[in-house]
């Protein structure tokens, strides 16, 4: 909360006086992502079976994410790609559980509500998800230690509205299965439910500020109607300028 507080307020020329309240609001949200994040990460240290891994990037390889587009997920079982490998691309997770039981993996993309994105971006992500796991088990042998025979990913919908479990995309509520933690959901409405109501205290603090100094509004000079449709006056060009026959160029544009 006191991160949300002290969030950048710039100046903004559509809200004016208002980029203040504006500026929390884009604040408030982008704490809170972090905040399931922080519950969700606390609520797995509660199992002494569980362990998170440092969340790094991991390379995407190319041949996986080709390999993902043409195989049904059902059928991709058991795949694995090298991953020393030059790779573009790269996928940090949000956390990264390890179960020390089962010798298992669970990469965790959380969203403070996935309804806010496309279709498209949604499946892009899911894709970029599933070509790091493919290389996982070898990737984290190398650099951070515990073997691993499986890795699974899921995407947690922080709005607890979407779920399909074919698409590994799951709601807040069912995160005691994905991680194994009986509680943590519970856990993790508590905290959130704290951080509201502070943030709408908050929010009524600055609303009655507001109020209490109203601003008064930027004097803007009336349009006649009448006026609307009327074109631009023409004007003709002082001179033809000839087309200039410099050799071409490319990069950022340049004042003049």
């Amino acid at each position: 909360m006191k991160a949300a507080r002290a969030g950048e307020a710039r100046d903004d020329s559509t809200f004016g006086d208002y980029a203040s309240l504006f500026g929390f609001f884009r604040s408030a949200v982008m704490q809170e992502g972090r905040l399931l994040e922080t519950a969700i990460e606390q609520a797995v240290q509660g199992n002494p079976d569980l362990k998170l891994l440092p969340t790094k990037a991991v390379p995407i390889v190319p041949a996986a994410q080709e390999m993902l587009k043409r195989t049904p997920s059902d059928e991709i079982k058991g795949v694995r790609f090298p991953s020393r490998v030059h790779a573009t691309e790269s996928y940090k997770p949000d956390l990264f559980v390890v179960n020390r039981q089962t010798h298992s993996g669970l990469i965790l993309d959380i969203k403070r509500s996935l309804g806010s994105y496309r279709p498209q971006e949604v499946d892009r992500l899911r894709f970029r998800m599933l070509a790091v796991a493919a290389i996982a088990p070898e990737w984290v042998a190398e650099r951070q230690g515990p073997l691993l025979v499986n890795i699974e990913t899921a995407i947690v919908d922080g709005a607890d509205e979407m779920s399909d479990a074919e698409c590994g995309v799951f709601r807040l509520s069912e995160i005691d299965d994905l991680i194994e933690c009986e509680g943590a959901a519970e856990f993790v409405r508590q905290v959130r439910q704290a951080f509201s109501g502070q943030v709408q205290d908050e929010l009524a603090s600055r609303c009655r500020a507001l109020v209490e100094n109203p601003v008064e509004p930027d004097r803007i000079p009336a349009v006649d109607n009448a006026d609307e449709d009327a074109s631009p006056p023409r004007t003709e060009p002082a001179s033809v300028i000839p087309l200039q026959t410099a050799q071409p160029r490319f990069g950022y544009a340049r004042l003049h």
